[in-house]
């Protein structure tokens, strides 16, 4: 692994041979303003650019994320160029051209998808459900892997807490879950809200975090 700390200003900064596909659009090419904020790396993280594991098909190099909580990898394209400034507490993160459809499109995403991973490891990704309803529940099974919930319905529906993911159930209608991965807490929290997602005329449902619905006026016949 190479540390990512002994890139210079013109370190993995390789050009992709693209094709420009902006058409034939004259207006000016926006700028990605997600892509152009840096990245806070605290000093309890560490990255590394694994160039022995390169993916040379998709055009690939994995970036190590390691924190006090743990360890995740974000790919990055060669297109890239990943810049450490302010003796190392910001991560710039640039394209190569950013009149290549792609690369623009992929700058945002690129910058976004490492802060998500660098927060992961540092402080960790918190979603909250509320169960809001006559009998709406969630119950953690003894084993801790399992999470039951009801929903107005006859049965239970079981879910299984996937690898990496810790659920805290601190009240009945009150479903904690904490992970470093944020794609795979919110994809969990997603699959126990799709069970029963928040209507509209009751305000019953399964809500996420924050979540607020706009009431609507009961059908009258």
């Amino acid at each position: 692994m190479t540390p990512i700390r002994l890139f210079s200003s013109r370190a993995v900064c390789l050009r992709q041979n693209a094709i420009d596909l902006r058409g034939f659009c004259s207006s000016a090419s926006a700028f990605s303003h997600i892509g152009s904020a840096p990245v806070f790396i605290p000093d309890t993280v560490k990255l590394m650019l694994d160039v022995h594991n390169r993916d040379d098909d998709r055009d690939m190099t994995p970036l190590i994320v390691t924190g006090p909580k743990g360890k995740l990898q974000v790919n990055v394209p060669s297109f890239a160029r990943l810049d450490l400034v302010d003796n190392g507490k910001k991560l710039e993160v640039k394209v190569a051209d950013s009149q290549v459809k792609i690369q623009r499109q992929m700058w945002g995403t690129l910058r976004s998808l490492i802060n998500n991973q660098v927060t992961g490891v540092s402080e960790g990704h918190v979603v909250i459900l509320q169960f809001v309803g006559t009998g709406y529940r969630a119950e953690l099974l003894p084993s801790g892997r399992q999470v039951s919930v009801k929903v107005g319905q006859t049965g239970t529906t079981l879910f299984d807490i996937p690898e990496g993911v810790t659920a805290l159930n601190p009240q009945p209608t009150r479903l904690v879950l904490e992970g470093i991965d944020k794609q795979i807490v919110k994809q969990f929290a997603a699959n126990i809200r799709a069970l029963r997602p928040p209507e509209p005329y009751k305000g019953k449902g399964i809500f996420v975090n924050n979540e607020t619905i706009k009431m609507k006026d009961k059908k009258v016949k």
